[in-house]
């Protein structure tokens, strides 16, 4: 495994997965970070009410951004219909 990454990865939902493969295709070194193991597919996985409305995938972990203070990452999606994120980016 290489010690150096052009990138770091935190999940590989729908903007991890993208941006993954658009660094993959320019060439650059990625690590992908996963919490857990492959999700299965589940009836509901696909139940819209169970995603979104009772946040089956939503973390309720507490991080700490670089001032200690308490930071809940989440991904969520723009009135604009862009994916957006509480969690800051990790490039190396």
């Amino acid at each position: 495994m290489p010690a150096e990454y052009d990138a770091i990865i935190i999940g590989t939902g729908a903007g991890g997965g993208t941006l993954a493969l658009q660094l993959a295709q320019a060439g650059k070194k990625i690590l992908i970070l996963e919490r857990g193991p492959f999700m299965p597919q589940e009836k509901l996985n696909w139940d819209t009410s169970a995603v979104f409305l009772d946040n089956r995938y939503h973390t309720r972990e507490t991080w700490q951004d670089k001032d200690g203070k308490d930071l809940h990452p989440s991904s969520r999606t723009s009135s604009e219909g862009k994916p957006r994120s509480t969690a800051p980016p990790c490039f190396a």
